[in-house]
């Protein structure tokens, strides 16, 4: 669902993505060597897709696997999303309230998707391949190829649903380099952030949904710079009934075309996590969170931000 990024915050304006289209996908993510990820050992889960196909399979055995997105388009961005849904809420809900709020343009925050289960996932460049580890749990779980188009801005969703059978295995824990942990509402960063190739570990420890943007930023860049300039972006509707009063124009220390989008993760709710392979180039990095609260605020705007030095 990165159209929930997109279309509730209109993140793609701050984090580099097409202004025009709102689900595009301009930048690439920084995956490196793929073997990082297969040199593993876990089970490969392959999709091969043009953005109108989904053959993940119907049923898989519960446990820990590689999962490679395989795009095969010259033109679509594509997303594999792993999500499940609470009880009493079907896909047919979902797709529904996307297909009002394109017509509409009202993109308000559905309450259903504060009690969806998400997952992560990879994201792919026309023609490319990414993947992630994580686990896939007992039960039903809805695996959705969602693909955008940036020259026609469409966009399409084909989603699988997946039957988790068995018990879940006893599984040592992740090997990664850097453990980031997703919380209400901070990243808590652990282990050596350095450059070059690495493995990421992206976890879910708060109570709401979040992801991870991670764009590079000016040397000297603090988190109240990145939180004035999305505050200049993600202001509240005006009172109608305040007295219309002269404000003065202030300009952020930090400018939207310093922040260049460097990787980012699709969602993910408590407990849930992917293994990513990225390369770093030394520098100074933001990690941001534009997801929304039950109220509408952006994360970022309740101080989601954490800002790192990679040497």
């Amino acid at each position: 669902m990165r159209r929930v990024l997109c279309a509730f915050l209109m993140l793609a304006v701050l984090i580099g993505m097409s202004g025009a289209a709102v689900a595009a996908q301009d930048g690439t993510p920084a995956v490196t060597d793929p073997n990082l990820l297969a040199d593993l050992g876990y089970p490969e889960l392959r999709v091969t897709t043009d953005g109108t196909t989904n053959d993940f399979p119907t049923e898989v055995e519960a446990g820990r696997y590689h999962v490679v997105l395989d795009n095969q388009s010259d033109q679509m961005e594509i997303d594999l999303e792993f999500w499940q849904l609470p009880e009493g809420v079907t896909v047919d809900d979902v797709m529904a309230f996307f297909e009002e709020a394109q017509e509409t343009g009202d993109f308000g925050v559905p309450d259903f998707f504060f009690d969806m289960t998400f997952n992560g996932g990879p994201t792919t460049s026309p023609g490319q391949s990414d993947s992630v580890v994580l686990d896939l749990t007992p039960g039903e779980w809805y695996v959705n190829v969602y693909s955008y188009n940036p020259e026609t801005d469409e966009s399409t969703d084909t989603v699988a649903t997946v039957t988790v059978t068995g018990e879940m295995p006893e599984l040592p824990a992740p090997e990664a380099d850097v453990t980031v942990e997703l919380v209400d509402f901070d990243f808590a960063v652990s282990g050596s952030v350095s450059s070059g190739p690495q493995i990421w570990e992206v976890t879910g420890a708060g109570s709401q949904p979040h992801h991870l943007v991670l764009s590079r930023v000016p040397e000297g860049t603090t988190e109240e710079d990145v939180i004035e300039l999305a505050g200049t972006f993600f202001v509240p509707p005006p009172d109608p009934s305040a007295t219309p009063a002269a404000t003065p124009v202030i300009q952020p220390a930090l400018a939207f075309e310093d922040v260049e989008e460097v990787f980012y993760t699709l969602i993910f709710t408590q407990g849930q996590y992917n293994l990513y392979d990225l390369t770093l180039e030394p520098g100074t990095y933001a990690m941001i969170c534009f997801l929304p609260a039950p109220d509408g605020t952006p994360h970022v705007l309740m101080g989601m931000v954490e800002i790192i030095t990679v040497e």
